[in-house]
């Protein structure tokens, strides 16, 4: 999928505005706030016309201008943003109104014990949500269609999670269409009917040219609604570095401009006293860059001012930073060697934390892949922990496996959706069923180097298999004394191994093509990061994959190093910025220094090798299909240009 470079260099404003503001807009100046966007090198932003309190920013006729507002805000704005050549989405809250619904509390959600308004200390923003099937739909159609009656490019419409409802309307619809309005996955199931019913009518009001974004509604699911994706992550507080590279890995493959929204707040959105430092933002920039993605910066506006004077000269040096690196990064597109599959429709579970922390820390490239996808480039799959194999995919894995494919599972994946067994013979093990035990362990037959030879904690649950005679066991199960459990005296938590019991942990089947760790080794793994774990899942990828693609050394496991490439040139990025993790907050207060000596190493034979963006040669060496440079000490990411 080739990588569309019309977003770019975003802003996205949050002006979610309270009541008694006195002196609303006092300092409003749209021509000043259009050049600071402009002097800042920004090209596109995320601009409010109505906010979650429910007020509009302009003069509505549908619904309700923040009390004391003067003239037009964001038509203003509109204009003196598109004269400097800066393209401008309309935002909109469309799971969230406060004002309309304390008046029109009918609209509201009804939770299942007939409350309207939530527990609002803790989540003060979440405390009235919309029903898309009360009078409220037809109110947000006619907002919208007063919005795009604008010359907007776009349309950002905001917290569209999913929440079911127990409403009068929802409840009358359910009976007549025979739901039990007790069985809350079917209450959920059709309140999501609504929310993909209310989405695509927003595409037909705003045009099929104009950009829009349906914050919160699966990827997978409106992927012929929207024409990008903007993966939402504040990594400094609400969701830490752990959820953007996993998300950008499933975004990437489903359209093709991924934007990193991150934000320069220390704590959340409305934070108008946090900026986490030029360091911060610009290490979540560089993950922007080594994922392939655009990058977009958050704000949130004061409702007497304009923007904050420093905090865009500094957006504005940074942004000038990462246009140097656009000639070269405008014709690539992200360049993976493993898919990895997943059957949800948007927000990746526990297990893919795992597995994009596995991955990313052995310089592994991946992309995450929805089931129903086309995942036919990739030769090697990974089945994590929990995938199930219906039977449109059994069918698939089928293919992959009969032109040479090779597929990694684990705990419960790869079994039938019944786990009465494997779905595919290529799974050539015993499968004799759930591991009985909540404490097993593990030892390998190949000790990895600097390993202990120990029993090693599975930690999370598993299943029970046999090697056959021609398969390659890596690890060996080993059962415990006991479970973890109570027996009225005592609670057993202390449980030590008592023998190995036959069962393989880990094994390769005999054709060579499919192997299987017997635990959910990558929720194990992302929950309590124990190497041993990720070193299994090595000694798996290193017989399937020989000749990886980016091999390196004299760089830690914190390092990412990711391949973007064209018919021209690869790119290869590394980061060593890793956050410090201060009580449950990560922080980038100031770069990290890599010491010169570090080497990559890229497969193939490349003609020559560059330091961008200055060009700066490399000295380069080609030995065993390796092209090898050395690099000098540099401060947070580099980026390598070698040449075909």
């Amino acid at each position: 999928m080739s990588k569309s470079s019309t977003i770019k260099r975003a802003v996205h404003f949050d002006f979610h505005t309270m009541p008694g503001i006195h002196d609303f807009n006092r300092d409003w100046d749209p021509e000043l706030y259009a050049q600071r966007l402009a002097d800042a090198h920004v090209t596109f932003i995320n601009m409010f016309a109505q906010c979650n309190l429910g007020f509009a920013y302009y003069p509505t006729k549908v619904g309700i201008p923040y009390p004391g507002m003067k003239g037009d805000m964001f038509g203003d704005l509109l204009e003196a943003c598109h004269k400097r050549g800066i393209r401008v989405a309309a935002y909109i809250n469309v799971g969230l109104n406060h004002e309309h619904l304390r008046l029109h509390p009918e609209w509201s959600q009804v939770h299942k014990d007939g409350r309207i308004i939530t527990e609002y200390q803790k989540n003060p923003s979440f405390f009235r949500t919309v029903c898309y099937n009360t009078g409220y739909r037809q109110y947000l159609l006619d907002t919208i269609a007063e919005i795009a009656a604008y010359p907007i490019d776009g349309l950002f419409c905001d917290c569209m999670g999913l929440r079911p409802c127990w409403c009068t309307h929802c409840t009358e619809d359910m009976l007549a269409e025979g739901i039990d309005i007790t069985d809350e996955k079917a209450v959920t199931d059709f309140a999501y009917r609504q929310i993909l019913k209310i989405s695509k009518d927003i595409r037909e009001i705003i045009g099929p040219d104009r950009y829009l974004h349906l914050n919160g509604v699966p990827y997978w699911d409106c992927r012929d609604l929207e024409k990008h994706i903007e993966v939402e992550c504040l990594p400094s507080g609400s969701w830490g570095y752990d959820w953007f590279a996993r998300q950008a890995a499933y975004a990437r493959n489903i359209q093709p401009t991924v934007l990193y929204m991150t934000g320069r707040f220390q704590k959340s959105w409305g934070d108008f006293g946090g900026y986490k430092t030029v360091a911060s933002l610009e290490n979540d920039c560089y993950d922007a860059v080594l994922a392939g993605a655009e990058l977009s910066i958050g704000d949130h506006m004061h409702p007497a001012e304009v923007q904050e004077r420093d905090i865009y000269l500094d957006i504005g040096k940074i942004y000038e930073k990462f246009m140097k690196y656009e000639p070269w990064t405008d014709k690539t597109a992200y360049l993976p060697e493993i898919g990895v599959l997943t059957d949800s429709n948007g927000y990746t579970s526990a297990p893919y934390i795992g597995v994009a922390r596995i991955l990313g820390e052995l310089k592994y490239n991946f992309d995450i892949i929805n089931v129903a996808g086309d995942f036919s480039r990739f030769d090697v799959l990974i089945l994590p922990d929990d995938l199930r194999v219906d039977a449109a995919l059994a069918e698939k894995l089928r293919a992959h496996l009969a032109r040479g494919g090779k597929i990694l599972s684990s705990g419960f994946a790869g079994l039938k959706p019944d786990d009465s067994g494997f779905a595919l013979d290529e799974w050539a093990f015993d499968y004799v069923g759930s591991d009985p035990s909540n404490a097993s362990f593990f030892t390998f037959r190949n000790l990895p180097e600097g390993s202990a030879e120990m029993r090693w904690s599975d930690y999370k649950e598993g299943i029970i298999m046999y090697p056959r005679e021609d398969s390659t066991v890596l690890a060996d199960h080993w059962k415990p004394y006991f479970n973890y459990h109570w027996d009225g005296k005592h609670y057993y938590r202390y449980i030590p191994p008592e023998e190995k019991t036959g069962h393989a942990a880990a094994a390769i089947a005999g054709n060579g093509q499919v192997a299987h760790i017997a635990f959910r080794v990558f929720d194990a793994y992302g929950e309590y990061f124990m190497r041993e774990h990720k070193r299994l899942v090595q000694q798996v990828l290193e017989v399937f994959i020989p000749n990886k693609r980016i091999r390196t050394e004299k760089l830690n496991s914190t390092a990412r190093v990711t391949a973007c490439g064209c018919d021209e040139f690869t790119l290869v990025n590394v980061k060593v910025d890793y956050p410090e993790l201060r009580n449950h907050i990560g922080i980038v207060e100031e770069h990290t220094v890599q010491a010169a000596g570090a080497k990559v190493s890229l497969f193939g034979e490349y003609k020559a090798a560059c330091l961008l963006p200055c060009e700066t040669p490399l000295d380069m060496t080609f030995e065993n299909g390796y092209t090898t440079v050395t690099l000098p000490e540099f401060e947070a990411f580099t980026m390598i240009r070698f040449d075909k």
